[in-house]
């Protein structure tokens, strides 16, 4: 008679070995798929490696709590920069999002190229070689994994592209939309009938009108209010991004051809002409006055601090501009980031527009960057490709 405990021993070791052999002949399938994928077709061979994905500054990966019927779900959003740098277009049909304890957790969601480099106009369009696209992903999360107002991290974004080569970027970091409990005072509105100065009343009026413009584009669209680049033709949302072909010598800092650019805001023109309208030395002195008072936490113009300088610099008075900003704008804030978007602002001007900026002009820049304690952009690299350029 066989031994029960003998039984039970065989029955453990032959469910083991079947696991085993049904987890090689997964693996070898596996392996079949992948040369199928990559072997050579009428001479045609299926590249392995064909994007380069890059992050976008902050503001550009958030969430939003929506509802499905009378559920709660989560809304994930994102825009990265992506390049191809295979010899052959390349589509990027899929994206899947991972979460939870090792990524176990799958969504499928929605992806997006732009047409061309700074084109608002999406679609599943093909990155020709070498070229470099906005791209914009999306995933409904359902139940909800973060609560209200809390960063959500998932674990991993995989981009497929037609090929079947999977490209992942891992930890990205998705902001809440949710308006969070602000501990900070409020700035307070100036009431322009509440100026006596004429002069004073004609620079607030303008300044308010740039606050309602950078609420419709500020950072998180990645612009600067009114304030914007037109590039051979083309209008660029903001002073435009950082992006470059990999691999290549090129100076790619800076542009080539800079009176291919121009920098355009009608609020800027505004006071440019009523600055030169003015005929006396103690108008002009007031003018520059209401600005700089103005250029700094709490006089309720923290948002568009940006515009204050880029003010006073096309008017001649950059580097009071840049003294009180390092001064009195505050290091770190990322509600409306005042100090940051100035920063931004002349990342922006130093890649299109550096021909409008003297040696003199660097060196007041470089000086206002030096020791900042605020993430500069490529600012000082800037410069020094400027200055080499120049010799």
């Amino acid at each position: 008679m066989i031994d029960p405990v003998t039984i039970g021993a065989w029955i453990g070791v032959l469910v083991a070995l079947g696991g085993a052999i049904a987890g090689t002949v997964k693996f070898l399938f596996w392996v079949f798929d992948e040369w199928q994928k990559r072997k050579n077709s009428e001479g045609f061979v299926v590249p392995t490696v064909t994007l380069q994905l890059c992050e976008l500054p902050e503001g550009n990966c958030w969430w939003h709590m929506g509802k499905r019927g009378d559920e709660p779900v989560m809304q994930v959003v994102g825009r990265m920069l992506v390049t191809n740098i295979a010899t052959v277009p390349v589509r990027i049909p899929r994206v899947e999002l991972r979460y939870g304890i090792l990524g176990r957790k799958r969504v499928a969601g929605m992806v997006m190229v732009s047409r061309v480099l700074h084109e608002n106009m999406y679609g599943m369009y093909d990155i020709e070689p070498h070229e470099t696209r906005n791209l914009s992903f999306d995933f409904w999360v359902y139940p909800p994994v973060a609560s209200t107002a809390e960063a959500f991290s998932p674990r991993q974004i995989r981009f497929f592209d037609q090929f079947g080569n999977c490209h992942s970027v891992k930890r990205l970091v998705f902001r809440s939309d949710a308006p969070k409990q602000d501990l900070t005072p409020k700035e307070p509105e100036e009431h322009l009938y509440a100026i006596t100065d004429s002069i004073e009343q004609q620079v607030a009026s303008v300044l308010k009108a740039e606050i309602r413009r950078y609420q419709v584009c500020g950072r998180r669209t990645g612009g600067l209010g009114s304030i914007h680049i037109v590039y051979r033709s083309k209008a660029l949302r903001g002073v435009g991004s950082d992006s470059w072909t990999p691999d290549s010598p090129a100076n790619q800092l800076i542009a080539q051809d800079p009176d291919a650019a121009s920098l355009s805001s009608d609020n800027l023109e505004t006071l440019i002409r009523v600055y030169e309208s003015y005929e006396s030395d103690d108008e002009r002195e007031r003018f520059v006055k209401a600005l700089l008072d103005r250029l700094e936490a709490g006089k309720g113009y923290l948002s568009i601090s940006y515009f204050i300088v880029c003010v006073l610099w096309k008017t001649g008075f950059l580097s009071p501009a840049l003294e009180k900003a390092k001064r009195d704008l505050p290091i770190g804030e990322t509600k409306v980031f005042g100090l940051s978007n100035v920063l931004m602002l002349f990342n922006g001007l130093l890649r299109y527009r550096h021909n409008d900026f003297t040696s003199s002009m660097l060196d007041e820049i470089e000086r206002f960057t030096h020791g900042l304690g605020e993430h500069t952009f490529l600012i000082p690299e800037k410069i020094a490709a400027i200055r080499a350029m120049r010799l």
